[in-house]
This record gives C-alpha cells, structure tokens and sequence, in this order.
C-alpha cells in the first residue's frame, strides 16, 4: 500500500482514542427552507460526495497496532449504505429537531465501512428538512468538514477569472534550506521552550474542577444558539480584536451565567480551553486530515463586567500567539508523531479519565454567502465536536452567510440542563453590546442612488499570502504605504485580511527595538498566524453608500470586493470613499469674495 494512504499519527490518534463512550466523529445540522426528494438526494451524494476518494475509504488498523494504520478502499462502497432518510416526530418543533440529533449522533459507526453517514430529514416544522453529516474525527478537521459540506452543496457559477494578480511576496525558501537558517533553528528552540512552558503550567497551576468536568458516559444533548455575524464584526471593530476573541468572551460569559445559576461561584476558578488552530494550507483544500495545533487560553470567567472581560480574553490570545504557542504545540504533536505506532496506540490507551482542560472552543470560518442542495437553501449551519473523556461540555462555532453558530455538546448526566446555555450564550452577548452602546435591530435603509461600489474600488490590489511572513507584510504595506492586506490563495481566492493595526499587537513588546530587531521578530510569525479569516467583504454591483455604512458600523477601514467563489476583485477603502466625497462637494464655480 502507497505510504500516501498511511494515517497521520494525528489521525490515528483519533482511532486510537475511540471508545464506547467515547465516540470520535465529529458533524454539523445544516437546516434547510424545504423538503428534497431523497432518491435525488442520493443521486447527487453519488456524484459529489462518492468521487471524494477519502469517502469511498475506511481505516484498517494492523494486529496489535504493530504499525500505523491505512486507508483502504471499500471494494463494496455504495453511497447508499451510508445515506439515510429518517422523519422528526410531530409536530418537528426544536424539541423535537434536538432529540432525534442526540439518539443519531450518538450511535457508532460502522467500522466495516467508511466512517461517515448522512442523515436526511424530514418533518420539521413549517415544511423544512435538515441534513445531519456524521464524520469519523480520523477523516477530516473542521474546516476540511466545511469544505466537505460545500462539495455537498449545488455547485456556484464561476465568472471569467478577473482576478488582481499578486504582488510582492517574496518567494519562500525551499524547506530543506529554510529549516537549516538561522532564523529557523532559533525558532525551533523558542518553541521547545515555550511548549515547555505551556505543559509545565498546566501541572504547576491545574485547572478548576467544574460541574461538567468528570467521567463521560455514551450519553449526549447537542443545544445551539444562532447569532447575526454583524454583532460580532461591529464588536471586533469598537473594542479593537479578533471575532475569535468576541466568540470566546461571549462563552466565557455564558459559562459565568451557567456557574452562577448552579450556585458556583466564579472566583478564583481558572478555566482553560483547548483552541485548534488550523495550520491547512490553500493547496490542502479538500485533502481532508486533520491539519491543525492548539493553543491553551484561559477564559475569564472571573471578571464580571463584559468589556473587561473582552479585553483579557483579547489580550491573553494575543500574548500567547506572540509567545508562539501554537508553533510550540505542533512541535510538540510532530515529536509525539516521532514515536512508533503501538507506543502511540498504549498511550491513547491508558489515557486517565481527567483532563487538564475544562472545555474545548473550536472556531471554523464558513461560507460567507448562501449555499443550496437541489435549490433549497441552507439557512443555518450548527457545527458539532465529540466529547473527550474528563470534559462533558464543548463548544463548535462556525460561521455562514451571514449568520454564525455556537454549539455545545453536552454529556447529558453531567449537564443535564444543557436545554439553558443557548439561553446564557445570547444573554452573555447582549451584555457585551449592551455595555458597548451597540445599536440592536435592522439597520437603517440606505438610499440607492449614488455610485456603486466598482465605482470607487480599486482593481490592482497588493495581497500576500497565508504563508508569507509578517516581516514581508510589513514590507508590502511601507513600500506601497497601504495598511490593510487581503490573503489570498494562488488562485486569487480570498481567505483572510492581515492589517497594520496586527502588526503593531504582533509586536507589542517590541515598542522600544528599533527597525531591524522588529523586522527580525516579524519574521518568526507568518500571516496566517494573526489574519481575520472572518472578513466583511463588498460586491462590486452594491450601493457604495451600502457598504460605507458597514464600515462605520464595523469600524474598518476597508472593504474587499468579491465575486462567485470568493474571488477577489479589488478593494475600496476609506481613501477612496473621501476622494469621491471631496470630488463631489467641490463647488462646480469659483466661490465669489463676499464684502
């Protein structure tokens, strides 16, 4: 067998850790506006899903674990094996939609086949349907999952390729050399010693036992709440951070909530989360794995007012992306990758039932705009994580079209009032806008006339890429005096947007070094590191009015213009809105001289 089919240790590592109750796959409800036949659903899970090689393979684990695991293909494979239809009971409210995703996902797979299955349903209320995706952890992360549910989706036109070209990235090094400069090799040490670090904390300064904090059973509650995506842009915006840090705010606050209503309080308690970090390159779109590290944040459940409480949670991401803590964890996991198959497969083995971690927060950037299957449109998508043992409460967080979801799956004995943290989740936000003076409700209209968006923007764009280093984005933005840099595939495909104001946290420490140390420093961190995948973007047909009203609300600076696929076509920024505003105030005759 081609050494291409073995498992990562990564993804053997999830095998490894299955256990009755201790399932590993992960999934997401996808809620749709209407009902779909299901034998044409069949048929286009055939045509988009069975030519995904990964689908139509299981993982074979050798006798005893002797050496790693591979995937072979099923020589029986037949979509329809792993596609079933099934009907919520009456009357299909969210009661009912929940119940029916507990018992289904938490039924096994069949590891005589490839490890995923789909559920199609029927019966919800008002005539919709739904379609629950079960996936083996082994198989992929959260966002090769994401891009599996859009393989799944009806496929959206391309226009011709307008794309703007690339410029000024400097080409990387060859890894054989790169990993033998200087630079690298003082970054591997720093590594080791902040993954030292990192571990060592975690025995030096354990984390709190709380309520869901204890041995797991095979029971579960999947709950969601559903956010508008613009509350989180316009408090990214005001306070100055990533979403990410406003999503882990809001959780930390909902946890506060939870705690408080079982009568713990919450000081002096420290809660640390795990966060994957995906580490997936553009040219490993659709290669499925697990491709990600992690980084160990500690939530401020303790601080009381929201804003304080944003602004740690700010500020602790920040100081452990700048310490390099998800560089020292992958060093970590490739080191554990260096050890032989069967010791790997002991050590999942005879795991403890306790966990160093409370909980897990895991943030997956979706679609931004509206995906369909067989013409009916998807309208929410809640992603959904398995339960690792010593942790009865985790979180999944993804974001589409608009919209973004917080899940949490629950051990239904250790959390047995799960049904309430949808309810302190949008409760911990309305906190935090409220505390910020952030406007609630439908936005004001704007009037149509005045220029569209492709009137004012830009169609030579300097972008870089999620590779490139920070030291080459501080470069980029100097020589052609820009403060904002979109990222983009080689394929012009817009994936994150690095600004000035991330250079300057990247090197908070650095205020007093002069150029050369800061560049240097620069250089240890790569744009992928400190991007905003969660981007506010513009269409070039749209009312430039339209758009300027976003960035005043989202407090930016500038706005990307896409087209069909995510592809980017230009920029426009607040340079731009002021020199068509200058150009049109000025009086169409010299002002005369009044006595």
């Amino acid at each position: 067998m081609a050494n291409s089919n073995r498992l990562s240790p990564l993804d053997a590592a999830f095998l490894y850790l299955e256990r009755p109750h201790q399932l590993m796959h992960v999934g997401c409800v996808a809620l749709l506006d209407g009902p779909i036949p299901f034998d044409r659903f069949a048929v286009a899970m055939a045509e988009r899903v069975g030519r995904i090689r990964r689908y139509r393979q299981r993982p074979v684990r050798p006798f005893l674990d002797l050496t790693w695991p591979r995937w072979e293909d099923d020589a029986a494979f037949d979509v329809r094996r792993h596609l079933r239809h099934v009907a919520v009971p009456a009357p299909g409210g969210e009661d009912e939609v929940h119940r029916l995703v507990d018992t289904l996902f938490a039924t096994p797979l069949d590891d005589r086949r490839p490890l995923w299955e789909t559920y199609l349903v029927d019966g919800l209320a008002g005539g919709r349907a739904a379609i629950l995706c079960k996936v083996h952890h082994a198989m992929i992360d959260g966002v090769s999952g994401a891009q599996v549910l859009e393989a799944m989706a009806d496929p959206v036109p391309v226009a011709a390729d307008a794309r703007p070209r690339p410029q000024g990235a400097a080409p990387a090094l060859p890894s054989a050399l790169a990993a033998l400069s200087p630079q690298a090799l003082l970054a591997t040490a720093r590594d080791a010693v902040e993954a030292a670090s990192t571990f060592g904390s975690m025995i030096v300064q354990p984390s709190s036992t709380l309520p869901f904090n204890g041995p797991i059973t095979d029971a579960r509650r999947i709950v969601w709440a559903s956010f508008a995506l613009d509350d989180f842009l316009a408090i990214r915006g005001t306070v100055g951070c990533k979403v990410n840090d406003v999503v882990l705010a809001v959780i930390a606050g909902a946890l506060r909530r939870y705690l408080h209503a079982k009568g713990v309080r919450s000081d002096g308690l420290r809660v640390r989360t795990l966060v994957p970090v995906s580490v997936r390159r553009p040219e490993d779109h659709m290669s499925l794995g697990n491709l990600v590290t992690s980084m160990f944040p500690t939530l401020p459940i303790d601080v009381a007012d929201p804003i304080a409480r944003l602004t740690r949670m700010s500020d602790e991401m920040g100081r452990l992306k700048e310490r390099g803590q998800p560089r020292a964890t992958a060093l970590t996991m490739q080191l554990m990758g260096l050890l032989p198959a069967p010791v790997n497969a002991f050590l999942a083995r005879i795991l403890p039932d306790g966990s160093p971690l409370n909980t897990v927060c895991t943030n997956i950037p979706g679609p931004r705009e509206p995906r369909q299957i067989l013409g009916r449109q998807i309208t929410e998508v809640h992603p959904i994580v398995p339960l690792f043992s010593g942790m009865g409460l985790e979180f999944a967080i993804l974001s589409y079209a608009g919209r973004i979801s917080i899940s949490a799956a629950a051990e239904a004995n250790l959390v047995p009032d799960a049904a309430e943290i949808p309810g302190h989740l949008h409760a911990s936000l309305q906190e935090l806008r409220d505390a910020l003076g952030i406007e609630t409700g439908p936005r004001p209209e704007i009037a149509a006339a005045g220029p569209l968006v492709g009137e004012l923007m830009r169609s030579r764009v300097v972008t870089i890429g999620p590779g490139e280093s920070l030291a080459t984005a501080y470069h980029l933005m100097r020589t052609h005096r820009i403060r904002h840099l979109p990222v983009t595939t080689e394929q012009g495909r817009l994936i994150g947007l690095v600004s000035h104001r991330d250079l300057l946290a990247a090197t908070s420490s650095s205020l007093l070094m002069n150029e050369e140390k800061r560049v240097r420093l620069l250089g240890l961190a790569r744009v992928v590191d400190v991007m905003e995948t969660h981007v506010v973007v513009a269409n070039a047909s749209a009312p430039a009015a339209e758009s300027g009203e976003r960035m005043i609300r989202h407090k930016i600076g500038c706005l990307p213009v896409v087209e069909a696929e995510e592809r980017l076509v230009g920029i426009v920024t607040e340079e731009d809105f002021l020199r068509w505003a200058t150009t049109h105030m000025a009086p169409a005759a010299p002002l005369r001289a009044t006595a």
